[in-house]
């Protein structure tokens, strides 16, 4: 499993954050700041989206 987690400052001066799991180098799911949810990008990290949701 990698993690991907952390901020950029925007030309703008605002800050932008982001998060995602990969599997094996492969995308698995990301937080999407404006719904607050986690997006899947495959089929198998739809369980754990769901698992993750149920208890927040």
């Amino acid at each position: 499993v990698q993690k991907l987690f952390g901020c950029d400052l925007l030309s703008d001066g605002s800050i932008r954050g982001y998060y995602r799991d990969s599997y094996n180098g492969r995308d698995f799911r990301s937080f999407d700041l404006e719904s607050r949810r986690f997006v899947v990008d495959d089929s198998a990290a739809e369980v754990t989206r769901n698992e993750v949701e149920m208890w927040t």
